[in-house]
């Protein structure tokens, strides 16, 4: 260092006594993979983000784009910095700034007046992104009496995990391969490349260790590129291929008969659906060649294989559900669940927090009485903890069951729906309307009370990482302005409310942390005095191929090829067996004849919230409309012209990109982008019956040039 200038040192951001500059330990906390980062302070300060490599961690070391514009999550000038009150019309997103304690005293008044003088469930509490704290969110509706507790998972993770529990029982709700000893995998519907890049080793690591990988995506990516067999059907039509598979896997006797005899019911009637989904109809429908379809069926009926798909690029089809339901009983027919190699393998049980997101789901109070009970029953079943409000903008308006006065959320963002616009209509007109957000959002802009929430860097959190080495995160920064926790928003609510929330009682913020803890055998002071912090003393439950196998949890006790819960629904489309409906029949293709495919990923963006980071948003134009060359010669159409994109509810213009990657007939739309945001025309009525997700993935378009005047 003594033949730099301190200068010199200061400009490469070189952390030392001379610059100034320390390094501290943190989580991006953009997306769900919470990947440790390395934050260079400066004068109290972030300066510089890098991968943390000090810690054995998911990212190793490495961070995504994404996480290289964590500096600009934080120091946006859209950032949320004190407690608002509206003072303009709605929409116009003009507020005042107020204290915490005006602003939480008149959103306490409000529920409480709501609830003596129309009753609790007329408050629809809503939570977004982050999902930390959801358990606690949950306990507060329960303790103050509302059903009525919605999130974005209406839309995201929670169908895929519907149709996983049809077929494996509760247990099965979120089963992965057995990596350690898996031979062959299918990887239905996942870029990991994009969605986990900073993690993608551990699956080139399958492919080098001589892993097969079957991999169905309708695009070519660059995890494509790593398949043994690469099957592109047409968006929308998976469950059709996942029949045919299993079709060729029953008549060339490849399917496990002794393992289907014993844990599984339902296998005749299902036999007998499948055989009408020979190879030649299959390559039909999908546009997958037979002799393709044919080879992938075969490797898996080797069995066992893992199964790996993702949270929602199968689900957002309006036969979702039953698409998925049909690639999951691929895993009993060839007896690959629950043993070694296969998905869902013995060994340990997930490790996690206590009430943690997803770990002990809370069952709400007086839910049958929720907004969407009757309208989605298997929901009801299947995710008791939460509401579907795919429709909100109806129950905002008045049109649901009963009427909605006040709406508390918790980082909304409107373009999450299909037909924002409608949302935004309905949020013009609710009595008491409430957003906590990081940034003052367009959904902000209709609130009546609009709260600054600290983001992953300004907070204390816990991590577990490994095998269960616990870490205690401190806050890298000062939190800005007047920002708090979504975790204090919540006990200040409590508090004002006179309930108490959590077991044991939560009052602070740090009662939460240390009832995250229970179980791992570590206490808080301990954590916060190890700052690489510490293995859980508790050891991890071990689960064996016998202990899986025989605590099945569905109503039958078995894996079902016929489901229990939907047949119990008596509703139509919930058919026990795997039913495919081709979403092209009851779409006008004649008049709309391209498929509209939205939210496939991308490395730079993490739905709408990462349009506002310059750094990602600059990258490329967007939004962008990707076709095939040959889509475009046949439509008289030019690598980056502008066109106007059609549906039957609307349309936006936007650019056009020339894309080889997708099939002829597709076009691929990014979602969220500002003022061009394609989900504004999707009709908000094509969703899935059985689970409530829109359509984002199979809905109809077509392109014509932008001077073109609209019909």
């Amino acid at each position: 260092m003594e033949n730099y200038t301190t200068k010199q040192l200061f400009e490469a951001k070189i952390p030392g006594e001379e610059t100034g500059i320390t390094v501290r330990r943190t989580i991006c906390g953009f997306c769900g993979e919470n990947c440790l980062v390395d934050a260079y302070i400066k004068d109290g300060k972030i300066i510089k983000v890098e991968g943390c490599d000090s810690l054995p961690a998911s990212n190793g070391g490495k961070l995504c784009v994404k996480g290289a514009a964590l500096k600009q999550t934080l120091y946006h000038p859209e950032r949320l910095l004190y407690p608002m009150k509206r003072t303009g019309e709605r929409g116009e997103g003009r507020f005042e700034r107020i204290s915490w304690d005006e602003a939480l005293d008149t959103i306490a008044r409000k529920m409480r007046e709501t609830k003596e003088k129309q009753g609790a469930k007329h408050t629809l509490v809503y939570a977004g992104h982050p999902k930390w704290f959801r358990h606690q969110l949950t306990e507060l509706c329960n303790a103050y009496g509302t059903p009525n507790f919605g999130t974005e998972s209406s839309s995201c993770a929670y169908a895929r995990m519907m149709a996983y529990e049809c077929v494996f029982g509760t247990s099965g709700r979120n089963v992965m391969p057995d990596m350690p000893n898996v031979k062959t995998v299918l990887i239905w519907g996942v870029n990991q490349m994009y969605s986990r890049s900073v993690s993608s080793g551990s699956f080139l690591g399958l492919i080098e260790r001589g892993v097969k990988a079957v991999v169905v995506d309708s695009r070519h990516t660059p995890t494509t590129e790593h398949a043994y067999i690469h099957l592109q059907p047409v968006p929308g039509t998976d469950g059709a291929l996942a029949l045919g598979m299993a079709r060729v896997i029953i008549t060339e006797g490849l399917h496990n008969e002794e393992y289907i005899e014993k844990h599984t019911v339902g296998f005749e009637s299902y036999k007998d659906y499948v055989m009408s989904f020979t190879p030649e109809r299959v390559e039909e429908i999908t546009g997958v060649p037979k002799e393709k379809m044919i080879e992938a069926a075969r490797l898996l009926g080797k069995g066992p294989f893992g199964l790996q798909m993702s949270a929602s690029p199968m689900v957002h089809h309006i036969n979702g559900v039953q698409n998925v339901r049909a690639i999951a009983s691929l895993v009993p027919l060839t007896g690959s669940f629950g043993v070694p190699g296969g998905t869902g393998g013995p060994g340990p049980a997930r490790a996690g927090f206590k009430n943690g997101f997803l770990m002990n789901p809370l069952r709400r109070y007086d839910a049958e009485n929720d907004l969407s009970h009757n309208e989605f029953p298997a929901w009801a079943q299947l995710n008791f903890y939460e509401t579907q409000v795919t429709r909100i903008a109806d129950y905002l308006e008045g049109k649901g069951d009963y009427p909605i006065e006040n709406l508390i959320a918790f980082g909304m963002n409107h373009h999450m729906w299909a037909q924002p616009q409608h949302v935004e209509e309905a949020l013009k007109n609710i009595g008491f309307f409430v957003n906590i957000d990081m940034y003052k959002t367009e959904t902000c802009d209709y609130a009546d009370i609009i709260l600054p929430a600290a983001t992953a860097l300004e907070r204390e959190q816990l991590l577990m990482i490994g095998k269960g080495r616990v870490i205690d995160i401190k806050p890298v920064v000062e939190p800005m302005g007047e920002v708090r926790s979504d975790m204090d928003i919540i006990l200040g609510l409590a508090e004002r409310l006179g309930l108490e929330i959590g077991d044991p009682v939560l009052k602070t913020y740090d009662d939460y942390l240390e009832m995250s803890l229970i179980g791992t055998g570590l206490t808080l002071e301990e954590l916060r005095n190890a700052p690489d912090g510490l293995p859980k003393k508790s050891k991890p439950v071990m689960r064996t191929q016998e202990d899986i196998l025989s605590g099945i949890k569905t109503p039958s006790g078995k894996l079902e090829f016929v489901s229990g819960v939907l047949e119990s629904c008596n509703m139509p489309y919930h058919d026990g067996l795997p039913v495919y409906r081709d979403f092209r029949e009851i779409l006008p293709m004649d008049e709309y004849p391209l498929i509209l495919c939205t939210g496939c990923r991308k490395p730079q963006l993490f739905h709408k919230r990462t349009y506002r980071m310059p750094w990602l948003n600059d990258l490329e134009e967007s939004p962008l409309a990707e076709i095939h060359p040959e889509t475009a010669e046949r439509l008289g159409l030019k690598d980056g012209e502008l066109v106007r994109i059609c549906t039957p509810v609307g349309s936006l213009e936007m650019h056009i990109c020339l894309d080889t990657s997708g099939l002829p007939g597709v076009v691929h739309v990014y979602h969220g982008a500002k003022d061009k945001d394609i989900n504004e025309i999707i009709d908000e009525k094509y969703y899935d019956p059985i689970s409530g997700f829109p359509g984002y993935k199979s809905y109809c378009c077509r392109i014509e040039k932008a001077d073109k005047k609209e019909a």
